[in-house]
């Protein structure tokens, strides 16, 4: 059984479904899900796929909290999210719905071709956009 913080050594450590935090500005946080990983060929171990759900709070979500959020946009992800005093693991759920287009991103990775990698530099800027983005949709409808 896993517990919870968990700090992966390597992306076989890392399970879909697995959520991890980022700070943003204002002091909430961000939460992103693991949403592709890859065990063979270029990217293996060093690359994932993760997800900004639709969530932004001065905790951490427990319990339901995140049944029924979606995920905002997706990335590919070096490993170093996961480096010394960065990101860990909190918890796993697969309450989240993924977005329209499921995992397309995932699906091209798993195949082997490029996309752009998002840096654990632009992880907040990333979320911030999406989630920023997001509250405009809906005061928008």
């Amino acid at each position: 059984m896993r517990r919870y913080p968990l700090v992966p050594r390597t992306t076989a450590d890392l399970e879909l479904g697995d959520l991890f935090a980022v700070p943003l500005k204002g002091g909430d946080l961000a939460v992103l899900q693991v949403r592709g990983l890859k065990t063979s060929g270029s990217g293996a171990y060093t690359h994932f796929v993760a997800g900004v759900v639709d969530w932004r709070s001065p905790a951490l979500p427990v319990g339901f909290d995140l049944r029924g959020r979606r995920v905002l946009v997706e990335g590919l992800l070096r490993f170093e999210t996961f480096g010394p005093g960065r990101a860990e693991v909190f918890g796993n759920t697969d309450l989240v719905v993924p977005p329209v287009a499921w995992s397309e991103l995932a699906k091209a990775f798993s195949a082997g071709t490029t996309d752009e990698v998002w840096s654990w530099k632009s992880l907040r800027r990333r979320a911030e956009t999406a989630l920023r983005d997001r509250a405009t949709d809906v005061r928008g409808s």
